[in-house]
């Protein structure tokens, strides 16, 4: 499966490595640098996956979250932030994020570990799905 990856961060050093390190490793990417254009481009474009900065301004983290979901809740979110509490780490849970990371990153191998979770997820619901609607054509 071909994914696509949308990386939002307000700064452009961490949204630019993320964006490059992704792209070395063979990942179709694009970059929003606050949540107003990322709900924008998930409106217009199919992402997969979404790693999505928690502290920005306009609209942060967490609302940028709950409008992704309610537009395709399949997205995997994984929420990045450098000043987490424990509140909103729980929210971004509750809110639907699929995992979470810590910036400063110790390098970004963590984030392609990430990534290739999320893109497997994917995948084994893929496959669930699809077997599930051949045994629903078969029963009827």
């Amino acid at each position: 499966m071909a994914v696509n990856i949308l990386v939002v961060d307000d700064e452009e050093g961490i949204r630019g490595s993320i964006n490059s390190y992704l792209r070395l490793n063979d990942y179709r990417t694009d970059v929003a640098c606050n949540g107003v254009e990322a709900v924008r481009k998930v409106r217009n474009e199919k992402y997969n996956i979404i790693l999505l900065d928690i502290n920005m301004p306009e609209m942060d983290g967490l609302e940028t979250l709950q409008v992704i979901k309610s537009i395709d809740f399949s997205i995997q979110v994984i929420m990045m932030t450098a000043y987490s509490t424990f509140d909103k780490t729980m929210k971004s849970l509750e809110y639907g994020a699929n995992d979470y990371i810590l910036k400063p990153f110790g390098d970004l191998s963590e984030i392609l570990d990430l990534v290739r979770m999320s893109e497997e997820r994917l995948d084994r619901w893929k496959r669930n799905m699809s077997a599930s609607i051949v045994r629903q054509k078969e029963d009827e």
